[in-house]
């Protein structure tokens, strides 16, 4: 019996057999340093790096291989105890759009899992489309944007500043650890494309190799500098300012100083963008057009919800705030534009390209059940609890579903609550599935409370479902009441 052929991929795309991701060896090398040619225009910092990288002993240096060839790469780095870089995030551009990113992600992450990470981070170039796309779609959030700059040395001749000592420690970590450029960064500091967190321990090392300058250079710290040497072109590199706008400057020009006296003929700086890389730039730090950077961070930083993703929570408390946030913004736009605006035409245009207008939304979405509706009480009702559950607890948009019987709320992709029309009245079913939190003595307005036997807790002797039978429009209060109950226990419940 002859062999089976392989059938050849409809798509292009490297059949399984063909295409493996395995740790980097001596071999690929050639091929690597070729592919890195063809990224950034041929300036790509991989040939400065891949021996490095192969001989480093904790992480991880990757290889997408197709049919044996040595296609891609990425690099896991272990910056200190529980701090896990992603970074040479490398593929041909003959195979993009192949699926090989996916591999190489998937084979990234299990190595970093291996570090046991408290965090797992990496960066890119702002323009980078599908790099951000891929954080994005991979659970990663955005901590940073920053500057990169490059200045021309200055001339030899004394700093501004002292060179901090480990004397210094407590002082230096209270002013870092209180200032407006580690809020910025979320605690990281930039050395080229690598952003280590600024821990006590962080900055004790700093101190150690004489890389801190504060002013003034007697009496308690003003304004504080730090500086490291970049892996990859052996840059000295500003990853740290702060302090008054001339203290800044002045520390600037004297990392230029202190950068001629090392023997390089420029220096850079990695910075947030806004205040602080303004001022750095304005004192010299001006060769060339910054480039910009995102930090990214797996996971929301802060989070802790278990059920309810943090895209859901903060698109609820979006939707339950948007008055205010569109007067927020409106005023900021306003502000700021360079001829006299009208506010509501502010307001609109903003509703109409960056934020939903979920007051539209509603009405458009429960016109159905509400034509329906026989009479303008119960018309009244449907407003009243609808807007609630919008304005209260930002349910609106994908939470809301409605035909012109039934109108469905659903929360952590259950359903919450429901809203059926009879002749004289409305329904309102609230639960299962979000807790007991239904007292049998629950006292609301309603026609009649209905209480779903099957879902009695015999440990609290609450109900974690209700019926409200409404008539008349005071039983809105009695509504929304039990509507704040049940949320209160979905919320609880993480």
């Amino acid at each position: 019996m002859s062999p089976r052929k392989r059938t050849p991929s409809r798509t292009g795309a490297p059949t399984k057999d063909s295409l493996s991701v395995r740790r980097a060896r001596p071999a690929d090398r050639e091929a690597i340093l070729e592919m890195s040619k063809r990224i950034w225009g041929g300036h790509d910092y991989m040939p400065l790096v891949w021996d490095r990288w192969l001989a480093e002993k904790k992480g991880a240096l990757l290889t997408v291989t197709v049919d044996g060839r040595s296609v891609g790469t990425s690099k896991v780095s272990l910056i200190s105890p529980g701090e896990v870089w992603l970074e040479g995030l490398r593929l041909h551009p003959e195979f993009h759009g192949r699926g090989l990113s996916k591999r190489i992600h998937r084979a990234t992450f299990r190595e970093a899992s291996k570090l046991r990470p408290r965090t797992v981070r990496y960066s890119t170039w702002i323009g980078n489309e599908a790099s951000r796309r891929i954080a994005e779609k991979n659970g990663f959030w955005q901590i940073a944007r920053t500057g990169w700059m490059w200045g021309k040395v200055r001339k030899p001749s004394p700093v501004s500043g002292r060179r901090a000592t480990p004397d210094d420690l407590d002082a230096v970590v209270r002013f870092v650890h209180g200032s407006s450029c580690y809020e910025a960064t979320n605690g990281v500091a930039g050395v080229g494309w690598t952003f280590p967190e600024l821990t006590r321990r962080r900055i004790r090392h700093l101190l150690s190799l004489a890389q801190v300058v504060v002013l003034p250079r007697r009496g308690a710290l003003r304004a504080v500098a730090m500086f490291d040497i970049g892996k990859i072109d052996d840059d000295v590199c500003l990853g740290f300012v702060d302090g008054p706008d001339k203290d800044v400057t002045l520390l600037a020009k004297d990392i230029l100083r202190i950068a001629v006296d090392t023997g390089r003929d420029e220096a850079s700086a990695m910075l947030p963008t806004g205040r602080i890389a303004d001022l750095v730039r304005a004192a010299g730090f001006d060769k060339w057009q910054p480039v910009r950077a995102v930090v990214y961070e797996l996971g929301a930083r802060g989070f802790s919800g278990k059920d309810e993703p943090f895209e859901d929570v903060l698109s609820r408390t979006l939707r339950s705030n948007e008055s205010d946030v569109l007067d927020v913004i409106a005023d900021l736009l306003m502000e700021r534009a360079p001829v006299a605006l009208a506010k509501e035409n502010v307001r609109d245009f903003i509703t109409r390209n960056f934020i939903p207008d979920t007051d539209r939304q509603l009405i458009g979405g429960t016109e159905g059940f509400f034509l329906a509706l026989r009479t303008d009480t119960l018309r009244s009702i449907l407003r009243g609890v609808i807007e609630h559950f919008h304005l209260r607890h930002g349910l609106a948009g994908d939470a809301l579903s409605a035909t012109h019987k039934l109108v469905s709320v659903r929360h952590r992709g259950r359903r919450l609550a429901s809203l059926r029309a009879r002749a004289a009245s409305l329904h309102l079913t609230l639960g299962p599935g979000f807790g007991p939190c239904f007292p049998p003595d629950l006292k609301v307005r309603a026609s009649e409370t209905k209480f779903d036997a099957g879902t009695l807790d015999g440990a609290s002797g609450c109900y974690e479902s209700v019926t409200l039978v409404l008539t008349e429009r005071s039983h809105i209060k009695g509504a929304t009441r039990s509507i704040d109950m049940i949320m209160k226990s979905a919320t609880a419940r993480r």
